[in-house]
């Protein structure tokens, strides 16, 4: 488990369609979160990440506010893709 933590910036719902191969995919809700990642020389990266939710309105409230997100994580290629954990809520970072 990891503990994500950035600021919602944005939330929205994309509809279900078909994607260039035929293939169909649901709709889905999304929160765009604006995180920081220290890099090894102490210089600061800001990264934007977006995560696909349950519900995006649970999210509504902490917009341009930090918080904190029980996550997983996985490894494509090159990339690590984060994603919410079943059941995980949003806390304001200010309450750990």
């Amino acid at each position: 488990m990891i503990k994500l933590e950035g600021t919602v910036l944005n939330t929205y719902h994309l509809d279900g369609g078909t994607n260039k191969k035929g293939e169909e995919y649901e709709a889905r809700d999304k929160v765009q979160l604006l995180g920081s990642l220290e890099l090894p020389n102490g210089q600061i990266k800001n990264e934007l990440i977006d995560l696909t939710v349950e519900d995006s309105r649970i999210y509504d409230d902490f917009k341009n506010k930090l918080i904190s997100i029980s996550c997983g994580a996985m490894a494509v290629g090159r990339n690590v893709i984060f994603y919410v954990r079943k059941g995980a809520k949003p806390v304001l970072a200010d309450h750990l």
